[in-house]
């Protein structure tokens, strides 16, 4: 027997009961599980504000986790330490600011600085019930749009699905990645695909079998953005076309002409000072429902009172927001047994 519990989106199975919803087939002892809610969705509109980076405040919500830095020993080898208090967490993120390992980061990063467990007091955004646009006040007093969506879990094209095309692309990367990574602290894996900038018109070396994921899975992307980020889409291929970019073949119907595709990511808070327009991202993982502590962390802004935002990533999340103005970065996240999870990236190129 199904119990519906008062809240939308959860709710209670009893043993040797079989759930079929659009996003899962579950069969479990009793248990609470996360299911698609309505296409019809609610979009809220918060008013955010976001602490310069080197602000004396600054983290509002700091990481608890400096992974293998050499900046936290007396002798200059890697370890690491937690931290189970705020304030202290803070004042060290703010002394290895100015440490050899993170001070001339034109990203602006703390070299290993990154979040396992979240301080409390912040505010938590759980896109699995409605959508968000999060209107951010800059301290230059400009303000920055930040979108959050979900993905219905039939979206696609004829018998081609967005979210399986993304998993299957994330499934042909193998090996370290080819940017970033345990250089600057980082865990998992990142790799970036298609130009590499405007001006060395130069494209990163990919295989054949990704290519091909690619192009699927970029397509099915675009076509979803016509539907619920027509103008997140406008102002990135408008981008490239500025520049007068030439995509390769798998780029030519992808949002923009490069991707960053993350595997089992976690990062330091950062901007990504590099970029030439606003980015969009889906995240994705190979058994949905499994992975735990998994956050987009914005760390700097002030949201209902509340220090820092954490927007709760699950398989299906699309968040748009601009790396120049919002520093961002991914938690430390338990996949479990046999799971990946991937953050699937796309923006104009570089200069």
């Amino acid at each position: 027997m199904l119990t519906k519990r008062p809240w939308e989106g959860e709710c209670r199975v009893a043993p040797r009961d079989v759930l079929v919803f659009p996003m899962m087939i579950y069969s479990l002892p009793f248990t609470t599980i996360r299911v698609w809610v309505s296409p019809s969705r609610e979009v809220d509109r918060l008013a955010c504000t976001q602490l310069l980076h080197d602000d004396a405040d600054a983290p509002l919500l700091p990481p608890d986790l400096i992974h293998l830095s050499g900046d936290i020993s007396f002798n200059g080898s890697p370890r690491t330490t937690r931290m189970k208090d705020l304030g202290r967490a803070r004042q060290e993120y703010n002394r290895l600011r100015q440490e050899k390992l993170s001070v001339n980061r034109q990203r602006k990063f703390v070299f290993g600085a990154l979040y396992e467990n979240l301080f409390p007091g912040y505010f938590e955004i759980d896109p699995m019930f409605r959508d968000y646009n999060l209107i951010v006040t800059l301290p230059s007093k400009k303000l920055s749009e930040i979108r959050i969506r979900l993905v219905a879990p039939d979206s696609g094209v004829d018998k081609a699905n967005l979210l399986r095309s993304v998993v299957e692309l994330g499934r042909t990367l193998h090996g370290p990645g080819n940017c970033r990574g345990k250089e600057v602290g980082d865990l998992g894996m990142m790799h970036a695909i298609g130009l590499r900038s405007a001006s060395s018109k130069t494209y990163y070396v990919t295989e054949e079998n990704t290519s091909s994921r690619v192009e699927v899975a970029s397509t099915l992307m675009t076509e979803w953005m016509q539907d619920n980020l027509q103008d997140v889409l406008a102002r990135i291929r408008n981008k490239d076309a500025e520049m007068k970019i030439e995509a390769s073949p798998s780029f030519k119907n992808a949002p923009g002409s490069r991707m960053m595709i993350s595997v089992n990511l976690a990062n330091s808070p950062h901007f990504d000072v590099g970029d030439t327009s606003e980015s969009v991202a889906i995240w994705v993982e190979e058994k949905p429902g499994q992975s735990k502590n998994w956050f987009f962390v914005l760390p700097n802004l002030f949201c209902e009172g509340r220090n820092g935002v954490v927007v709760k990533l699950s398989h299906g999340v699309v968040i748009s927001w601009d790396g120049r103005e919002i520093f961002h970065c991914t938690s430390k996240t338990i996949e479990g047994t046999d799971n990946k999870t991937y953050g699937c990236l796309w923006s104009s190129t570089r200069l």
